[in-house]
Parts: structure tokens; C-alpha cells; sequence
């Protein structure tokens, strides 16, 4: 069986494709090793085996991957416990590149305006009335804002709004919603950051008290 290699351990076997090889005579390979473990499991009373299949720098496609995983259902005292690769599918990647990534916006958004924007967002323009930004990470201010800031959409409580606070219309933290008005307003001046407190409300602190408010939130909801 030179396209796949077991080794055991204390967790189960691995099972590790060639990555050069023919998927479907490396398939077969793996159906009848498998079907020579379960011969000797067939006691009901047998602890169950755990398998974990190591493709390498190789990715299976769905189909692949589902038709090994139909084929393990058919012995209820092998266990599939997952499909590893050294590599990532591209949309994988993509998906965690965007998360990851820093913008920067510079320009004028004007009333009736929406800009999205994948990842943190660092927002050197003017932003009036009427007019939002909206960002799945953080958002850092640093020019003007009259309208509606939101971070962390659409359900990343995690996210934070920073900055120049003192004339923006409305605040949002993934669903929590804070309307500024001439009542508060004095609690949104430029050197805070907006966050999601434990009572899952928008607070606002000074940016040097940032660390210690994050950790502390934390460790509360960990």
C-alpha cells in the first residue's frame, strides 16, 4: 500500500496520503486497510478507532472528501475524526486575509452614503450627516464624522470604535446601538474608544484605559 502510510498513537491512527498519488488507488488502498481494522473490531464491546487523514500539501475536493467520509459510516466502530492539510482552500484564505487587513479611507462620505469596508478601518476623511461607514473589524477616526459609525459588523462584539468621537450621530458595535445626542454627547470627545461592556451596551473610556478594559472584559466572558 505505497499511496498510504498508518501510524498509530495514542489518539487513534493516522492515516497519511501520498501527495503524488492517484486519488482513487490511493482510496482504494484505504478502504481495505480500513475494512482489516474493522475485522478485528467487531466486537460491540471493542473501544471504537480513531483514524485522521493527513493529506499533505493536497487538498480534496467536497466530493472527495465525502465520499471517504460515507464510506466510514459504514463501520460504526471506526471513527473519521477529521480530513488535515498542510494547505488552505483559496476562498479559506481569502475569507481570513480580508478579517485580518487594514484599510485606509480618506475621502468625503456624503449623506444617503454607504461604505463597507472587510476588516479594520482606519478613516482619515469626512463623513457627514446621514452618511455611514461600516467595517467587520475595528474602526479608528482620525477625521471628521457626523453620521453613523459601525464596527464589528455584522456580529463581532470584539470590535471597537477609537478617536475623534465628539460630533458622530450614532454609534455601532455589531447589534448594539448607541444614538448620541446633546444628553450625552459630552461623554464622545476625540481620545475615547467606544467598546461593548459586559452588560452588552456601547461604553465609552479613555484610550489609555483601552488595555486594561479589553483584558479585563475578557476574562470575564471567557
Amino acid at each position: 500500500m505505497s499511496d498510504i502510510i498508518l501510524k498509530g498513537g495514542k489518539d487513534g491512527f493516522s492515516v497519511i496520503f501520498n501527495e503524488n498519488a492517484n486519488y482513487d488507488d490511493a482510496l482504494k488502498d484505504l478502504k481495505e486497510l480500513i475494512m482489516q481494522q474493522n475485522v478485528k473490531s467487531t466486537n460491540e464491546n471493542d473501544d471504537v478507532i480513531s483514524f485522521t487523514i493527513k493529506t499533505g500539501k493536497r487538498l480534496f475536493t467536497n466530493q472527495q472528501r465525502e465520499s471517504i467520509e460515507e464510506f466510514f459510516e459504514k463501520y460504526p466502530q471506526l471513527e473519521l475524526k477529521d480530513i488535515e492539510s498542510d494547505v488552505e482552500d483559496k476562498k479559506k484564505v481569502k475569507e481570513l486575509f480580508d478579517a485580518n487587513k487594514t484599510n485606509v479611507e480618506s475621502g468625503i462620505v456624503r449623506s444617503g452614503q454607504r461604505l463597507e469596508y472587510k476588516g479594520d478601518l482606519i478613516f482619515l476623511g469626512s463623513l457627514h450627516r446621514d452618511a455611514q461607514i461600516c467595517a467587520t473589524g475595528s474602526i479608528y477616526i482620525l477625521g471628521e464624522v457626523s453620521g453613523i459609525v459601525q464596527a464589528g459588523f455584522p456580529d463581532n462584539p470584539n470590535a471597537a470604535i477609537f478617536g475623534n468621537l465628539k460630533d458622530v450621530d450614532q454609534l455601532r458595535i455589531a447589534d448594539v446601538i448607541e444614538i448620541v445626542t446633546d444628553d450625552n454627547r459630552k461623554d464622545f470627545q476625540d481620545g475615547k474608544f467606544a467598546f461593548i461592556n459586559d452588560l452588552h451596551a456601547i461604553s465609552v473610556d479613555d484610550l489609555k484605559n483601552y488595555k486594561d478594559k479589553i483584558n479585563d472584559l475578557r476574562k470575564r466572558t471567557d
